[in-house]
């Protein structure tokens, strides 16, 4: 078993936390938790319209922070 550095760990972290935060956010701002669809094609579709719309809104907000800047 290998010692993990300090730095790698962080590296974790961080990364993990950046999924996370991810997960929320899209399941916040697109609706993903209100979907109730059971076939497997459907849900498929729901989340990558989900992520479509998690994608726009994230250039639109850089749009806007470079304009305000």
């Amino acid at each position: 078993m290998n010692q993990c550095s300090k730095d790698d760990v962080e590296f974790e972290s961080q990364t993990r936390w950046k999924i996370e935060e991810f997960h929320t956010r899209i399941k916040q701002l697109t609706g993903l938790c209100s979907c109730q669809c059971r076939l497997k094609q459907i849900q498929i579709n729901r989340i990558a319209c989900g992520m479509l719309v998690w994608n726009f809104l994230m250039h639109i907000s850089s749009k806007n922070r470079k304009n305000n800047l």
